[in-house]
């Protein structure tokens, strides 16, 4: 696919990428609907990302390699990479993550350097004027590509030229690197696709997820500098970095990493209303297999109650969602025609898991695709439930217990009206059942 991001493409100018060099006329980050491509790999709104699942699903490569330019500080890489699986680190799919890290690795560095680059791990310096505060590698949510390729067995390097290196050194620099895959695939490939089917047959019970910071750095990098130092900027009531160009010593950095702050526990299916068409069409669309009934079912499922949300900004088209904690309740649903069944007995069912826990920082809760269970739709009268609150104080000692307590403990609750109303009506049978129920069930 030469070119993914065409609207992109087309949108070019002289001032697309300022923290660019060369060539004269770069192209635009995002696509026509202002999507980054590289963010959209799981809630896959833009066209462009639908199409290049369905040439996954219908083709299901042995290597996807993504390329792009990165922008950030100077030093000596002129190509750096990445994927799940360097130095160990973070693979959901462990054959695949050790032949990227053991046989391709080795062989694109060796080619690389043959040809006068200098390739090295993605950089995400913490103080570009301070490198004794590390760089992070940390794990990436599926939402960028190599992550993805990781959580849905296939293997996926994501690899970044660095801006401030000449264009013609970059575009070299990526030749060199696609032949050394073609060549590595062509060498070793029988054992690459031993570890795709071994890592398809996994069945994990957690997905790991909402990877968050470790405190101690997971390993050392020398790391090859470009001269520079801070300069005054006047404009900016501060300093800012100038780098002078010229090949810097080499220092020792320690680099960060991640640990999960989340393991979801994979269930044995899910269901998914047909009253979710669009939810249902994405799954399609990353080629996770699901059944259609064709009559209303019964099934008892576990369900999730949120506690609470957070919303975000406005955020790569959607506003994103973050659940706040939540309890299980067994349930028994009747789903309508149209449901589908998600079986997690299959390859993709890590990635399926992914996408339909509501805590995961990537499934289609979290970018906004249930937000209609965030609102709440009806309400009682103060003139309605008053008199009802009376009575059920009387008939229920243990509700009067718990709200003369919540008086007690909690000024706020205490002098509002509308509040002490709201406890009442939450615990009545006009309640609305559904407010903050995650319609997904869970097959267990």
């Amino acid at each position: 696919v030469p070119v993914f991001n065409a609207d992109g493409h087309e949108r070019s100018g002289m001032y697309s990428r300022p923290n660019q060099r060369g060539p004269v006329n770069m192209g635009w980050r995002n696509t026509a609907q202002n999507l980054n491509l590289n963010r959209d790999y799981m809630k896959a709104d833009a066209p462009e990302m639908q199409a290049m699942l369905a040439l996954m699903a219908k083709y299901n490569p042995d290597f996807y390699i993504d390329l792009h330019v990165t922008d950030g500080m100077d030093y000596q890489y002129d190509i750096t990479y990445g994927f799940d699986g360097w130095d160990g680190l973070y693979a959901n799919s462990p054959s695949i993550g050790r032949w990227l890290n053991d046989v391709f690795r080795p062989k694109a560095d060796t080619a690389l350097k043959a040809n006068g680059h200098i390739p090295g791990p993605l950089i995400f310096m913490r103080d570009e004027a301070d490198l004794s505060k590390g760089t992070d590698l940390n794990a990436f949510a599926p939402r960028f590509s190599h992550a993805y390729g990781d959580l849905r067995r296939l293997p996926t390097v994501l690899v970044e030229n660095h801006s401030l290196k000449p264009y013609r050194q970059r575009v070299l620099g990526t030749y060199v690197l696609l032949e050394a895959t073609l060549k590595a695939l062509a060498s070793d490939g029988a054992a690459l696709k031993t570890a795709i089917a071994s890592d398809r047959a996994l069945r994990p019970k957690t997905v790991a997820a909402n990877w968050k910071e470790k405190a101690k750095p997971v390993h050392w990098l020398d790391f090859p500098t470009i001269e520079g130092s801070e300069v005054d900027a006047p404009v900016t009531g501060g300093k800012t970095m100038r780098w002078t160009g010229k090949p810097g010593p080499v220092v020792k950095i320690p680099v960060y990493g991640s640990e999960p702050g989340l393991q979801l526990d994979v269930p044995k299916a899910y269901w998914v209303p047909s009253t979710k068409p669009e939810v249902i069409a994405r799954l399609k669309a990353h080629g996770i297999a699901v059944e259609t009934i064709s009559k209303a079912q019964d099934v008892s499922v576990d369900m999730i109650r949120l506690a609470g949300f957070k919303t975000s900004n406005p955020a790569e088209g959607r506003t994103p969602v973050a659940a706040t904690g939540g309890s299980h309740q067994t349930r028994k649903v009747t789903f309508p025609p149209g449901s589908v069944r998600v079986s997690t007995d299959q390859p993709l069912g890590a990635l399926a898991t992914y996408l339909l826990e509501p805590e995961s920082e990537d499934s289609f809760f979290a970018w906004g695709f249930f937000s209609e269970i965030l609102q709440r739709v009806e309400y009682m009268e103060p003139y309605a439930i008053a008199p009802m609150a009376e009575q059920m104080l009387k008939d229920d000692p243990a509700l009067k217990a718990e709200f003369e307590k919540r008086l007690k403990g909690d000024a706020g609750f205490a002098a509002s009206p509308l509040r002490r109303l709201q406890f009442f009506y939450e615990r009545s049978p006009f309640y609305d059942d559904r407010y903050l129920l995650y319609p997904v069930g869970r097959e267990l």
